[in-house]
């Protein structure tokens, strides 16, 4: 974690978020070798009135999960989809799939996009910055939530690599695209960021402890907000989205996570992918203006640049998870009311999906709207940084190039 930052005990428990997915299906089977019992599937929900026919949509980690349902959705509302992916072949798979699924729809695969090489996100982005046309969706989705201690040739820890400078790098070198078509960034995140802090924007990057997966998925929110108040005057539209507390092979490599009583619970409780998705699809795919958070009375109207949207659902867009109780605070009671979020995200992590197929299309369970960050999130200076350092490591210049 960030020096001085005390890692609840909890922490580890709500690493929930859309990066590497287990295999969708619409069955939510357990994954291979698990003992969990197969959980019912979602609720059937109403189709959205969303027409993005003519508009191009790359998503990255799309093989299988929340990058599969979202390129899916996406398809099957009229966008063109670029899968990217690390394993081609079976991203062409994915595509014939999807294609299969919806007739008429065009999903194609680019070049192998390994977020572990920075030679490979470079040489992925140059291929799509070539293409003729417009970029309109781009949703950063595909990640790493746990590996052994390494770093890459420049010394970058291979979470930060994977979670955030791959993600930021191929951004950055879509950006003229990105902002001529007046594109949707979406950033994919986690509860986790709200029970950290980034002190050093460089440690990020060198220390890997300060490295972990909730520094990256809080590095995720600050890239996303610091491109929204660099580029949203010209158009861009960059925001976050939390899936919430989903059933993903994301916990497959963790020691802790990947066995025992906790992986039962997760697999029984958590919500499948084709759930979790949708506040990623919403994020990606609402009306911007229209779904705009109103202003504070006697409060004018919110300009591009500090339009910061954090997008969630269900119990992680109530008020028992947003407040600020998550770091706790100094001395005894501060202790006290860290432990306090945590034990009670916890137990909301667990009720959000039984919750939702309780109560099949309650607004408070179903729908996915902007909600409050970490408050820290907000932290321009630490923003910025987190973009300069990031630039050097991407090897590109600190300022956008359009």
């Amino acid at each position: 974690m960030s020096r001085g930052a005390r890692r609840p005990a909890w922490g580890a428990i709500v690493t929930v978020t859309a990066e590497q997915p287990a295999r969708p299906r619409k069955e939510a089977a357990a994954p291979s070798g698990s003992s969990a019992p197969t959980a019912p599937a979602a609720p059937a929900q109403k189709k959205m009135a969303v027409d993005l026919k003519g508009k191009v949509a790359l998503v990255t980690g799309a093989t299988s999960g929340i990058g599969f349902e979202t390129a899916d959705f996406l398809a099957a509302h009229g966008a063109d989809v670029i899968l990217g992916v690390r394993n081609v072949e079976a991203g062409q798979k994915i595509a014939k799939e999807i294609m299969a699924a919806h007739p008429g729809c065009k999903v194609e695969v680019g070049p192998s996009l390994d977020l572990t090489s920075q030679d490979s996100v470079k040489a992925f982005a140059s291929k799509i910055a070539e293409r003729k046309g417009p970029l309109n969706i781009l949703v950063n989705n595909a990640g790493l939530g746990y590996t052994k201690k390494s770093f890459t040739e420049q010394g970058v820890g291979m979470l930060t690599q994977v979670n955030h400078l791959g993600p930021y790098t191929l951004t950055r070198m879509l950006e003229s695209k990105l902002v001529a078509s007046k594109a949707r960034v979406v950033n994919v995140a986690s509860v986790t960021h709200r029970i950290t802090r980034i002190k050093d924007a460089r440690a990020l990057f060198t220390d890997w402890k300060g490295g972990f997966y909730q520094h990256n998925k809080l590095a995720n929110v600050y890239f996303a907000f610091e491109l929204q108040r660099r580029l949203g005057a010209r158009g861009l539209q960059a925001c976050v989205a939390d899936p919430g507390a989903v059933r993903t092979n994301i916990y497959n490599n963790s020691p802790k996570l990947s066995k025992g009583l906790i992986n039962v619970m997760i697999n029984k409780f958590y919500a499948p992918p084709e759930d979790g998705a949708k506040a990623v699809i919403h994020a990606a795919s609402c009306d911007w203006d229209a779904d705009r958070p109103a202003p504070a009375k006697g409060k004018a109207k919110v300009a591009p640049q500090q339009d910061l949207r954090y997008y969630a659902r269900g119990v992680f867009t109530w008020p028992q998870i947003t407040s600020d109780w998550a770091m706790g605070g100094k001395g005894f009671l501060g202790k006290l009311k860290g432990d306090l979020w945590g034990m009670s995200t916890v137990v909301l992590s667990f009720l959000d999906w039984p919750l939702r197929r309780a109560f099949p299309g309650c607004p408070a369970l179903s729908k996915a709207r902007p909600c409050k960050p970490g408050s820290h999130a907000y932290d321009e200076k630490i923003a910025s940084e987190i973009w300069d350092v990031s630039a050097e490591y991407a090897e590109l210049p600190k300022a956008p190039q359009l």
